[in-house]
């Protein structure tokens, strides 16, 4: 803006002053131009009255000085000229100032000579006898004084120059320093020229209306950061050149990636999968952990500015997603083998293939794999119904007591593997559902007559230490290998598989041990060596002594 004032007054001021200047020397030459001719009107006057009264003596002894003079007759002959000789010159009668002195008494005319740029100024006068008496002066032209004084003026100009520029630049300061002072945050207050008011109004309105605005978008930016910070999941929003815009915290622990980092070639893999232009999810691995990648375009008016990547930890539904496939497969693979055996012995008895005195003994083989497959339903029934966390009645009971049901239930199966049960059980009161409590004691002491020695024992113990009501199953059995102890509770995974397949085993039986101690808010502990035997140890919440038995 002050440049802008300033060219503006510094031209103005130049332009003025330009044609101040040459106005004044146009006036001062018309000026001059009137006073020679005023002179030159007084000079023939004189000359005039001396030749009316004195005639050719008085003309005889004029002197001119600068000034040419003529005496020329009624006729227009040359009397007397006192610059040439009058019987050179002709008739004069035709010229301007004579004729026209002749007819009215005085004239005037001025003549010019590019050639010597002078101008010749003539007056003539009308004498008693009717001749002329011609008063002429030669001066320069306007322009040949204009030259002449051409360097003052070019000093008078370069000095009006530098006083213009002064005067603009002063006068651009002193308009623009209250403009410059203004406080636009507040533009009411300030003492600005009274002509900018309504813009000074409009601008505070505008001033509080962005304050609004501003502190609306604050607000909800630190609502964004509130609800993104404590966000579990990850969220990257991106420009179209991959540059982060927005990360919350989440990000670092689940990908080790802050703003000022790069984005990690498997994500790009993964969100350029379909251009950006379209969702795209994948799974990338860190640290041993699955995290899901979603990534979402975001588009303004049908154009698109950048992408959103939603990062989420899905480690342990990745590994439900693989246990239940494998639990798939596994029960496909489980109930085939007892089908298999039951249709081939009943189709060799349908065909009338099997002697008479085998016919026995296959029967019993179909009576097995039916008890073996119904077992393995009852036991994959009963995983699927702990996996869906329902709710068991809970009530106080005697650990003793479904560890007592369980030991009957099993005896007879011990003494037909000549395994000997020992006991030593306490009164022992949890808060428990006893039909879970049931099977996991069912469950140990079956496994540790199953995969015990011949002629092996068992010793099951109940007691409670330091708040803590403990079962404990511990065989002389064959044991559990270091390497397969982390894997022994998961579905169908067996350490021996046809030491399993001769002793009945499903592969569940520990795996709904685990669900259930879970269940009844318990730990499962295992210690074992292999040759020597395995020892579990389950640990329930006890409850103070005196609580109320309300078991069976």
């Amino acid at each position: 803006m002050f440049k802008k004032i300033f060219r503006a007054s510094f031209l103005l001021t130049s332009l003025v002053l330009f044609f101040a200047v040459l106005l004044s020397a146009i006036v001062l030459s018309i000026d001059f131009d009137h006073t020679e001719m005023s002179a030159l009107a007084s000079q023939a006057d004189l000359a005039a009255s001396g030749v009316n009264t004195s005639g050719k003596k008085y003309i005889k002894n004029l002197k001119g000085e600068n000034y040419r003079i003529t005496w020329i007759n009624s006729k227009g002959k040359v009397l007397y000229d006192n610059e040439e000789n009058p019987k050179k010159m002709g008739n004069h009668s035709r010229r301007e100032e004579v004729a026209e002195a002749m007819k009215k008494g005085t004239g005037t005319s001025e003549r010019y000579s590019t050639t010597l740029s002078t101008v010749t100024m003539y007056y003539a006068e009308r004498l008693n006898d009717g001749g002329v008496i011609r008063i002429a002066i030669t001066r320069n032209s306007f322009w040949r004084i204009l030259v002449r004084f051409l360097s003052p003026l070019l000093l008078i100009m370069l000095l009006s120059v530098l006083v213009s520029w002064f005067l603009a630049k002063t006068i651009s300061q002193t308009i623009v320093k209250p403009l410059n002072e203004m406080d636009l945050d507040k533009p009411l207050e300030s003492n600005a020229y009274d002509e900018i008011k309504p813009l000074l109004t409009r601008l505070d309105s505008q001033n509080k209306q962005i304050a609004d605005q501003m502190e609306q978008l604050h607000h909800r930016e630190k609502e964004l950061k509130t609800v993104t910070d404590a966000m579990l999941e990850g969220l990257i929003l991106i420009d179209l050149d991959d540059q982060i815009l927005l990360s919350n915290p989440a990000v670092v622990s689940l990908l080790g990636l802050h703003d000022t980092d790069p984005l990690p070639d498997d994500v790009k893999e993964i969100i350029d999968k379909n251009s950006r232009l379209a969702h795209a999810e994948g799974i990338v691995e860190r640290n041993g952990r699955n995290i899901q990648i979603s990534a979402s375009p975001i588009t303004s008016r049908k154009i698109l500015k950048g992408t959103s990547i939603l990062v989420v930890d899905v480690t342990k539904e990745y590994h439900e997603e693989q246990v239940r496939r494998e639990f798939t497969a596994n029960v496909s693979h489980e109930l085939k083998t007892p089908l298999q055996s039951i249709m081939g012995s009943a189709e060799l008895l349908e065909n009338h293939l099997v002697k008479e005195e085998d016919r026995d003994s296959f029967y019993k083989k179909i009576h097995e794999s039916s008890a073996q497959l119904l077992t393995l339903i009852d036991d994959i029934i009963r995983l699927s119904h702990l996996d869906e966390n329902q709710r068991f009645e809970e009530i106080k009971l005697n650990l003793k007591s479904p560890v007592t049901e369980a030991l009957e239930a099993l005896q007879s199966s011990a003494d037909r593997h000549g395994i000997k049960l020992e006991t030593n059980l306490s009164d022992t009161m949890i808060l428990a559902n006893f039909r879970l409590v049931y099977e996991i004691a069912y469950n140990l002491i079956d496994n540790s007559i199953r995969y015990n020695k011949e002629k092996g024992k068992t010793k099951i113990t109940v007691k409670e230490h330091r708040g803590q009501a403990i079962l404990q199953v511990a065989d002389t059995g064959i044991g559990i290998p270091q390497e397969a102890q982390n894997r022994i509770f998961e579905r169908f995974y067996r350490v021996d598989k046809s030491h399993s397949r001769k002793t009945g085993g499903t592969g569940l039986g520990l795996s709904i041990v685990k669900h259930a101690v879970q269940q009844c808010h318990g730990t499962i502990r295992l210690e074992s060596e292999l040759g020597k035997g395995s020892t579990f140890t389950v640990i329930f919440p006890a409850l103070p002594a005196g609580a109320d038995d309300n078991s069976k």
